[in-house]
This record gives structure tokens, sequence and C-alpha cells, in this order.
């Protein structure tokens, strides 16, 4: 197999998960999903819908059941565009201006699948979905910063300094836990990815199947594992399946590649 261009360094460092978003995807083009869904090519699209459900998933302990199952029909539709209209249905009521960490990750939710805005008063027509992973993104990390350090003081009254630590501290973890999202679903810019059918041995075809299957990716390692056993010398993508972080999930672009995907 030819040598693989090692990605450039700011991907495997960069804690800000937009900094490696900027790389993959020219800044948002549109918040709107069908715009969104018309003027980027379905690759990314797939993978940009996977990213906003997985950080989404990062506050499903708190979402209501309405806002679960957008998520599921957000992760469905990335790879059934028929399910986008059992979406469009599920839309997840979302508030301006959220008070709480769970109006910020319902939200998330909204975001990561197609939320819709509580229409103005002086709005014409019905309000129209949104769709931004971005977004999803940014809302999940406040709600868990939010939860983390409590309510902020109610009627604008100035926050303690012990409050705005705790509160930084959590949304640059959940921020940090994003880049690795980030890295786990998209390929390294300038890697030149190329998947030997000779490593697609019933081991390694088996195991990921099952993980896409049943949406748990914690054998991602022992895929890495199988790969080798299969003859493969890729370091960046064995390196992706035993990142330190362990942060896999649904759209990790090894397990796409085992599966045949793009």
């Amino acid at each position: 197999m030819a040598t693989k261009i090692h990605p450039q360094p700011a991907w495997d460092t960069a804690y800000n998960p937009d900094v490696l978003l900027n790389l993959v995807w020219p800044r948002p083009r549109a918040y709107q999903a069908e715009a969104a869904l018309r003027s980027l090519p379905p690759p990314l699209v797939r993978r940009l819908r996977l990213y906003g459900a997985a950080c989404a998933r990062m506050v499903w302990d708190v979402l209501p059941p309405d806002a679960r199952n957008a998520v599921l029909l957000s992760e469905r539709a990335a790879d059934d565009p028929a399910a986008e209209a059992g979406l469009r249905a599920a839309a997840v009521r979302m508030r301006y201006g959220p008070i709480t960490f769970q109006h910020q990750a319902a939200n998330a939710a909204g975001w990561a699948s197609a939320g819709q805005f509580a229409a103005p008063s002086r709005a014409v027509g019905p309000p129209r979905p949104v769709w931004n992973p971005v977004e999803a993104a940014r809302e999940t990390a406040k709600a868990l910063a939010t939860r983390a350090a409590g309510p902020a003081p109610a009627g604008g009254s100035p926050v303690s300094k012990a409050w705005q630590v705790a509160w930084n501290r959590a949304f640059s973890a959940a921020r940090e836990h994003q880049a690795e999202l980030v890295r786990d679903i998209f390929p390294p810019p300038q890697y030149a990815r190329s998947f030997s059918p000779e490593w697609r041995t019933d081991t390694v075809t088996a195991l990921a199947r099952q993980m896409d299957d049943s949406g748990d990716f914690s054998a991602v390692p022992i895929l890495a594992d199988a790969l080798q056993d299969a003859g493969c010398t890729d370091e960046v993508m064995l390196g992706r399946c035993r990142a330190p972080s362990g942060v896999h999930g649904r759209g990790n672009w090894v397990v796409d590649s085992v599966l045949g995907r793009e």
C-alpha cells in the first residue's frame, strides 16, 4: 500500500472542535436544513449530521423522549434519506435564550435534528426547521457547563468567580470531547484514505457490522488488532482506533471504511 500523508499537526492537537470543522467544512453555509442538504455534498452532510447527533448524545440523560427520538431519527436520516420526512414531523420545539441546562440540552437536540423555534408573533406561516451541528455542539457544551456550575443568578446579577471557573472548566471539557468526536467521524484532511480488500476478513467485517448495528463502538480498539492481523499497517487508521481518548461513536471513519462507505 502507498504511504499515507500524515495529518497536519493541528488536527491531532486542537481542543476546539470548530478549528477542526473549519478544516473539513468551510464555515456554516446554511442554518436551514433544506438549504444545507441542497448545497453540501452528501458524504459531508452525513458526517455533519452524525457529529451533531453525537454531541446531542452527550446530554442524553436529560433529554425528554421527543428530543431523543428526533436525534435517533437524525442518525437514521444520515444513511436513509427516506427518514427525512419523519424527522421533520418530530421537530423539537426550541427556546430563544434558554435559561436552564435542560432547555439548552433540548435546543442542542433541535440543532442536531430539525428543530423549530417558536414563531414570533408577527411571523407569517409556520416556523421553519433548523439544522446546524455547530450550534448543536455549542448548546450541548453550554448545557453541561450550566449543569456543572449550577444556575446563573436570577435577574442578571453578577456571577461569582467560583461559578465562572466551574462553568468554564466544564465547557472546555465538553468542547475537548467534541474535538475528539470530529476526529472520530471525519478522516483527517490531506489523508489519502484507501482500504485494501484483503483487510476485510470475516473477523474485521463482523466487528464493524456488530458495532454499526448495535451503536456500541467500545470494540473499536479491538478492530485495530483485527486489522493488524489482516495485514493493515496504516498508522493513521490504527491510531484512530486506539485513540488515547477512547472516544468512538456512530460514524467512526475506520468502521465506515471497513463497511465500504464513501
